[in-house]
């Protein structure tokens, strides 16, 4: 069975900076691979949400790594995923917000 998705409007912001910055630092291929990945990630939490572990910060809510460099935190509401944040890894935890 799959699961319905949906993306919340910090999900979507974040991934607005996150291709502005590939694509502007890298390039548009990079940019390119990273959404390849990510919908990748997204399929197969339409097949199997429960395939990752609870995150650490907060039980009800999931994590998968898109890249080494980008988390996604995602919760399950029914037959339904929510994508919350996609979170930089680099970046300082404290700022996570979920």
């Amino acid at each position: 069975m799959k699961y319905k998705v949906s993306i919340s409007e910090r999900a979507e912001e974040n991934l607005d900076k996150i291709f502005e910055y590939l694509e502007f630092h890298w390039s548009v291929k990079v940019k390119n691979d990273f959404k390849e990945a990510l919908y990748k990630e997204v399929n197969r939490l339409r097949q199997n949400p429960y395939m990752y572990q609870p995150s650490n910060v907060k039980k009800s809510v999931r994590c998968c790594f898109i890249t080494k460099h980008n988390a996604m935190y995602y919760k399950i509401i029914e037959k339904e995923i929510e994508i919350i944040t996609i979170h930089d890894t680099r970046s300082d935890p404290k700022l996570l917000k979920l």
